[in-house]
């Protein structure tokens, strides 16, 4: 629509008085016009309850629990030696599980304790950053995610490793042996855009439909899936290796990595794990610093919002939502499978990516801070103390070797999982229970003797047959799942078919059969149904001759439904995962024994140093200090950089301490220096329900406004848009 002449003549004067810093009289107006992010905008601007976590003690307490080798008790000590020559550690990625470690546990945990300030090449007498050089594959050229993995399985396995290798290298410069890793890894990547399509006159695009490449080879890989945010990791990568060497061929990869994610419709997100949003910061920063046009907002919505099934990983994105009475907004995961599933390790990343996006497009300030101060407010649930022991999945280890609760969850559901399991072994024909009972399908192990063995026995007419039974829990949606084996012993036509009813004598209505290994294997059952339910296995085979009697063992068994617990913090390992039905909506879960595991993951914890190092509270409960600097890598010189949510509905005043040096308060969002020659502690405004970039300037500083920058002292304070 067109505007009337005297109002776009009044939006000429404002944006000329903003660009000359003198719009301050005009209140709101001098406010950078915002960009509202969809999925922030159903977030509470004060989220309940509220209960902020010191982050960045939460992230050495963290630390020093995790990489204590004198730890005693259950699963501890955390860390330990591979070998005897004390070269690598073993660390692993959930309290109770393998010891091997991984690039995307073990190399964000030393990334973490340098964002609080820790020097992780001296910590506990021991030099973590180059024992993390132990990820280096020399034969293909990157950081793996294991000693001596490979590359092929999955773009976000292969590329987040040297993600993380080139935030600890900026973070510890000046090593010549890892910059050579870091130039190489740059260069590998950049043959892997050409290899995938990649090419600059003509311009051709990289094509990342795939699920990850062989980079021995330089050939896709191709497992059913797609993980296309694996050009958002490349393209961040070799911007900033673009940054650091110069050379023109990782200009180009970055360009054709943001270019090909913009070519995805908006229905088609390329979100898969945990690298889209390094792809948007990187879409930010080369418009501010390149002159690019990439479509941030796009690459932005597509971190933030969930779409249906042509996304690469459909229900992905941000959750904004209200869990049982407690505000989850803000976290990241599954929008869908349950009803909402949040994760922490992509929560903590989500919040290193975008939060350092602010300063490059300052239209975003005020967004990316309600965000966060959501974020970081729900992040608590991820750990043990958020929760009463009905809530969580590991409480007896948590509370016992984990006291200030800084081992996070592997995630957080909206509602637990149930699992009815059989309450009684209802009777048994031609047959014999050789193992166990009905209490040994409870849960699912490997350990055979967890399972209710049966042996067939041998003889014409009726089959083998066993029934038991289970009271139905009242939910409408149930699921019977079964993990099951059949061990041929000689009954060469034999399967076992099973079948239910709500009777013992039926009729039963069949479901599956079991022939072979065991595979859990899932049916719904009907809604009218109440009361018990009688589940039969038979042998389907009545025929004489049998060389010998099949055996059939029954690992776990359970009906299956959404309980009304919630919020519940688990992980997928003290749960055994089936499937997801339903469009993705209904998890299949056989849960396995406390002794078995536990779902507090490491990988996800090690991360919590970006809270840690990006958030400090300030004099007014909610309004929170977000350093723009602590995750920006490479970045230009620049002055102490910190954004400012306000949520309230009234301006509130905010104090900030400036150092002993005379500084100057200038705000990147208005554009204007709101504080003069000011030492200590300083006070500034916030608007209601607004933000400013505060930046620390020299007192006095000359000031220049070319083109789209603002500089101080020839250092840029401000990119326009």
């Amino acid at each position: 629509m067109k505007l009337p002449s005297i109002v776009r003549s009044i939006r000429s004067v404002v944006a000329w008085l903003v660009t000359m810093g003198l719009a301050g009289c005009l209140g709101a107006a001098a406010q950078t016009s915002q960009v509202i992010i969809p999925r922030v905008a159903g977030m509470p601007n004060l989220p309940q309850p509220f209960a902020m976590r010191d982050w960045s003690q939460v992230t050495r307490d963290y630390l020093g629990l995790v990489l204590d080798f004198e730890q005693l008790g259950e699963h501890l000590p955390l860390v330990g030696w591979l070998d005897n020559s004390l070269t690598m550690v073993s660390f692993p990625s959930y309290v109770g599980g393998s010891r091997d470690p991984e690039a995307v546990n073990y190399l964000a945990a030393v990334v973490s304790g340098s964002l609080v300030g820790l020097d992780m090449r001296n910590y506990r007498g021991q030099d973590w950053v180059t024992l993390g050089t132990n990820f280096f594959n020399a034969e293909e050229g990157v950081y793996v995610n294991r000693p001596r993995g490979g590359t092929g399985g999955s773009f976000w396995y292969d590329i987040f490793p040297n993600v993380l290798f080139y935030q600890l290298n900026n973070l510890y410069p000046g090593n010549s042996a890892r910059d050579e890793q870091a130039l190489s890894v740059a260069r590998k990547w950049h043959e892997a855009c050409v290899a995938l399509g990649g090419k600059t006159d003509p311009l051709a695009l990289p094509d990342f439909d795939h699920t990850g490449l062989n980079l021995k080879t330089m050939k896709p890989v191709d497992q059913g899936r797609i993980e296309p945010e694996g050009a958002a990791g490349i393209a961040w990568l070799e911007y900033m290796a673009w940054l650091k060497f110069k050379d023109p061929r990782f200009l180009s990869a970055a360009d054709w990595s943001i270019r090909s994610l913009q070519t995805k419709p908006v229905a088609q997100s390329p979100l898969y794990e945990v690298l889209l949003p390094y792809g948007a910061l990187i879409a930010a920063r080369m418009n501010a610093e390149q002159g690019c046009d990439y479509d941030v907002a796009k690459l932005v919505n597509a971190c933030f919002e969930p779409h249906g099934k042509l996304q690469a990983r459909p229900g992905w994105g941000v959750i904004s939502d209200r869990w049982n009475r407690v505000d989850a907004h803000g976290l990241v995961g599954s929008t869908t499978d349950g009803g909402g599933y949040a994760f922490a390790m992509n929560t903590f990343q989500w919040a290193g990516a975008l939060v350092p996006l602010a300063r490059y497009d300052t239209r975003y300030a005020r967004d990316i801070g309600k965000w966060t101060l959501n974020l970081a407010n729900a992040a608590r649930l991820f750990y043990p103390n958020a929760h009463n022991a009905e809530h969580q999945s590991s409480y007896a280890w948590a509370t016992a070797h984990d006291r200030k609760s800084v081992i996070a969850y592997e995630g957080i559901r909206k509602w637990k999982r149930g699992a009815a399991t059989a309450r009684a072994d209802y009777g048994t024909v031609r047959g014999r229970i050789v193992q166990g009972s009905f209490a040994s399908t409870e849960f699912r192990s490997d350990v055979p003797p967890d399972s209710e063995v049966f042996e067939e026995t041998s003889g014409n007419g009726t089959p083998f047959q066993h029934i038991w039974e289970f009271d139905l829990p009242g939910a409408q949606a149930r699921w019977l799942v079964v993990a099951a084996e059949r061990i041929a012993g000689g009954h060469a036509n034999n399967a076992f078919q099973f079948s239910y009813a709500s009777r013992p004598a039926g009729p039963y209505t069949p479901v599956f059969s079991v022939t072979g290994r065991d595979s859990a294997q899932v049916v719904e059952l009907p809604a009218v149904l109440r009361g018990k339910l009688y589940v039969k296995a038979e042998s389907s085979d009545q025929s004489v001759g049998w060389r010998g009697p099949d055996r059939l063992a029954v690992d776990a068994m359970a009906i299956s439904f959404q309980s009304n617990v919630g919020p519940f913090a688990q992980g997928d390992l003290v749960v055994s995962f089936i499937d997801l039905l339903k469009e993705a909506t209904v998890p299949i879960v056989l849960y396995r024994p406390a002794s078995a595991t536990t779902d507090l993951g490491l990988y996800g914890s090690s991360h919590v140093g970006i809270l840690g190092g990006i958030i400090k509270r300030t004099n007014v409960e909610r309004i929170l200090q977000l350093d723009l600097l602590r995750t920006d890598y490479y970045h230009a010189k620049a002055y102490p950089t910190y954004l400012y949510y306000n949520p309230y509905s009234s301006t509130k005043t905010v104090e900030i301490n400036v150092g002993t040096e005379p500084r100057d308060i200038y705000d990147a969002v208005s554009d204007q220096v709101i504080r003069k020659n000011v030492q200590g502690c300083a006070r500034f405004t916030i608007q209601s329900d607004a933000a400013r970039i505060v930046v620390l300037v020299p007192a006095g500083g000359k000031v220049l406004r070319e083109g789209k920058r603002t500089s101080i002292d020839d250092v840029i304070v401000r990119y326009s848009n």
